[in-house]
């Protein structure tokens, strides 16, 4: 989806990872910052690339349609 997209993140999964690690940092450096939620990352199609009726959301999971976890899922074993 074009409207998702950020200019600064490409929509790759190094992308993905960046702009989650950008969004972790922000969290970080609140006064008040405990923490982030990311909802539905695990949303993927169960019939891969070929699903005609997918969440809108399935391009923002953190596993492929092989259920092979993204690089995104590295950010929350940063500190």
């Amino acid at each position: 989806m074009q409207d998702q997209l950020i200019p600064a993140y490409p929509a790759t999964p190094e992308g993905q990872k960046n702009f989650l690690a950008a969004v972790k940092d922000v969290a970080k450096n609140l006064d008040r910052g405990i923490g982030f939620c990311y909802w539905g990352g695990e949303w993927v199609a169960f019939k891969g690339n070929q699903s005609t009726d997918c969440s809108p959301w399935e391009n923002q999971a953190f596993y492929d349609f092989n259920f092979k976890a993204l690089p995104v899922v590295e950010v929350f074993n940063e500190e």
